[in-house]
């Protein structure tokens, strides 16, 4: 691993982490903690088009090769291949994520939100373990909540099976949770797995107290 710059580093340390895995209403939740303490927020997903324009064969094999997969090539390969790249694409990625972070204040409380940040990935940097939660639905929540989306039919009438796109899919996305699941408990990390019984405002609550924001009040 290369040297840490130590501004990012320190940055990391002081930095309020939300990750998991799609549809477990992480985003939700870090907008209105950025909103309610007028935290700095980095949202990965928002990074998604412009760190793709800026992946190298060489460098970004794995977020090279998604760049040129239409989502026929992308949902219908064996399940255990997507997990597989999906863990890959973030490890890429994480290089372009450091570099945006350096363009940030670095002496400012900033929110980081995204399936990207990885327990191992942001171990190495310090983090305080009360800063970070990682949030996972179930498999029967994550299926009821992705077919509510409108844009997800609108990939799947690009494959030419689209059930079985959407079947491996959520499946993709369940395995990837687990994954997460392991690394945060592997390293002490909180977790919360949602399955509806709790409202959002609980939710919000149940992260913001982990954090230890509620006691800033």
């Amino acid at each position: 691993m290369e040297a840490m710059d130590a501004p990012v580093q320190s940055f990391f340390s002081q930095a309020y982490i939300l990750g998991g895995s799609p549809c477990s209403g992480k985003s939700t939740i870090a907008e209105r903690l950025a909103s309610q303490y007028q935290f700095q927020y980095y949202m990965v997903d928002e990074h998604e088009s412009e760190h793709t324009s800026r992946c190298q064969q060489d460098r970004h094999p794995v977020m090279f090769k998604f760049s040129k997969m239409n989502w026929n090539d992308i949902w219908l390969r064996p399940v255990s291949i997507q997990v597989q790249d999906e863990l890959k694409y973030y490890q890429e990625r994480f290089e372009m994520i450091i570099q945006d972070l350096e363009k940030y204040d670095l002496g400012m409380s900033t929110i980081l939100e995204g399936a990207a940040f990885l327990p191992n990935l942001i171990k190495p940097y310090g983090v305080d373990p009360r800063h970070v939660i990682y949030i996972v639905p179930t498999k029967e929540f994550q299926v009821h909540h992705y077919q509510l989306r409108p844009w997800v039919q609108t990939i799947l009438n690009e494959c030419e099976d689209p059930r079985q796109a959407f079947d491996n899919w959520m499946m993709r996305d369940h395995l990837f949770g687990q994954e997460i699941l392991r690394q945060a408990r592997a390293f002490n990390y909180q977790t919360i797995v949602v399955d509806g019984k709790l409202g959002v405002d609980e939710q919000f609550e149940k992260v913001r107290n982990h954090l230890g924001l509620a006691q800033t009040d």
